[in-house]
């Protein structure tokens, strides 16, 4: 995997703006290790979270959300700033990547996930702390499974991808306005399922 570890940025770095993430790729498509190794870095959490709500299991995680970095790596060179933004061109790599897990394991793409074991994922973290997080992860996790896909995947978008309305809109090919009341009636639904625990 192109010589780079799985690793979170650091906290302290400062957003990059949407043009500086444009020059980025840019340079990335005209072969700069350095500059799609710096997009690895910003966007690996991202990915990361997306794909730990549709996959089960750490390891697999991990390994896809790898395979989704391979893919636009080696795909970087056709990359085209407009119409589409790096994030979302990035997104629909890692909606794909998802997809093709499942029909590789002859599984529906939204079937339902066992819960994980993330008894040894982290050593030396606290062991209550991890599991009241955990808890809460397939608790989220199992009220998404009632969401409408649409809804589902706008909530995808805009917090586990962290895509803004515009992008979003791009990459479900849909209006902007179309965008905010899918999410409000999303977030409306998931606040019933969650509050009054619907779906037990």
């Amino acid at each position: 995997m192109i010589g780079m570890e799985l690793v979170a940025p650091p906290e302290h770095l400062v957003e990059p703006t949407e043009h500086e993430i444009k020059l980025l790729a840019m340079r990335a498509a005209r072969s700069d290790p350095e500059a799609f190794t710096a997009l690895y870095r910003m966007y690996f959490a991202q990915v990361y979270t997306f794909i730990s709500f549709r996959i089960s299991g750490h390891e697999d995680t991990e390994d896809l959300a790898n395979t989704v970095f391979e893919k636009a790596l080696a795909a970087i060179a056709r990359y085209q700033p407009k119409p589409a933004q790096f994030s979302t061109w990035l997104y629909t790599i890692a909606k794909n990547c998802i997809i093709d897990h499942y029909r590789k394991r002859r599984l529906p793409v939204d079937s339902e996930m066992e819960p994980e074991d993330t008894a040894h994922q982290d050593p030396d973290g606290d062991p209550e702390l991890r599991m009241l997080m955990e808890e809460r992860k397939r608790t989220l996790r199992e009220a998404l499974r009632y969401l409408t896909s649409d809804q589902r995947e706008v909530i995808e978008c805009r917090f586990f991808f962290e895509l803004s309305v515009q992008e979003t809109a791009m990459a479900m090919n849909r209006t902007e306005g179309a965008v905010k009341a899918l999410q409000f009636r999303a977030l409306e639904n998931l606040h019933h399922l969650l509050t009054e625990d619907a779906f037990n």
